[in-house]
């Protein structure tokens, strides 16, 4: 796999392919970006680039270095995945020590740190000794979403290469062409997901994608400000269904406001949408949008999901 899997992304990887040819991507360097846009795999195909064996197109994918590292058993490839928990600096340990030895198989350590706004003060304090003077044969990428988050002298030890989402209509054309999804389903996963190919090509085969028009029947278009079945979902299944709602109202305010029609999410359900649009304040929708919001920070803080949608429908339907 090498970069023309990468799809969007032609200036970052330009950026990328002057420092390999120049043979200057070593030391410190952050992929900031929205989630779902191919920083992650940009940062493993840089690690089998570097380290292919090759004399010809690298990554060959059929080296057996290229295999370690698509299978992420490499000696000379670390990821630091720790999810949505804390990077703490047993973490960064690891990169401390390996980082003082020599490359074992390949030609340089590539140490991957995935979510590093998630590293803790003492994480981040050790981080600053490898960077301050990082060795030749080393390369630390730090991918992100919230850059504003790494703490400043972090970002100031590292060069930051940003990535950006697709257009959304170009992201749609991907979706039918390549993955053939149906124009309507193509414009919901494109339009959702914002250009983030990665997110969209995981909701395309979602329940998100195949439940969402159940979601407005059940909570929008009802006469019930709360159906029993959104009381039963589980953590993460609420938090896709406020996402829906969002997106949602989201429409509505744009519709309202007098937006293209093609610039809505939903645009199969564009009827739907206009015949609400008079029963909508703008203030309204404001207040809606917030409570969505509040109810998606509530989420994270563990509130009881039965309270959360009472209040949630009580905003819906007030007045």
């Amino acid at each position: 796999m090498g970069f023309a899997n990468i799809l969007g992304q032609v200036k970052p990887l330009s950026i990328i392919n002057a420092y390999i040819e120049g043979s200057a991507f070593s030391g410190g360097f952050i992929f900031s970006g929205p989630e779902g846009i191919g920083k992650l795999m940009t940062a493993k195909i840089i690690a089998q680039k570097l380290n292919c064996t090759s004399s010809t197109d690298k990554p060959c994918g059929i080296c057996e270095a290229c295999i370690k590292m698509e299978k992420l058993n490499h000696p000379d490839l670390h990821l630091i995945q720790n999810g949505d928990a804390q990077i703490k600096i047993e973490d960064i340990r690891l990169i401390l020590r390996e980082a003082s030895f020599r490359p074992y198989e390949g030609q340089m350590k590539v140490f991957i740190i995935d979510n590093a706004h998630k590293l803790n003060i003492e994480a981040a304090n050790s981080l600053l000794k490898i960077l301050e003077e990082p060795p030749k044969q080393s390369l630390i990428i730090l991918i992100t979403h919230k850059p504003q988050s790494i703490i400043k002298t972090i970002l100031s030890r590292c060069k930051v290469i940003r990535f950006a989402p697709l257009e959304r209509s170009s992201l749609q054309n991907i979706l039918t062409k390549n993955y053939f999804l149906d124009a309507s389903s193509a414009h919901f996963v494109a339009y959702y997901a914002e250009g983030r190919l990665g997110l969209a090509l995981r909701l395309k085969d979602s329940l998100q994608l195949m439940e969402k028009n159940k979601i407005f029947d059940a909570f929008v278009l009802s006469q019930k400000p709360l159906d029993r079945s959104l009381a039963t979902q589980n953590k993460e299944q609420l938090r896709s269904t406020l996402n829906i709602l969002a997106a949602w109202f989201r429409d509505l305010y744009l519709l309202k406001a007098g937006c293209s029609e093609n610039e809505i999410i939903n645009l199969d359900r564009k009827n739907d949408l206009l015949k609400l649009i008079p029963k909508f304040s703008f203030k309204q929708l404001d207040d809606i949008v917030s409570s969505i919001s509040e109810s998606m920070l509530y989420l994270e803080k563990n509130i009881n999901s039965k309270l959360l949608l009472h209040n949630l429908g009580a905003q819906l339907w007030k007045g």
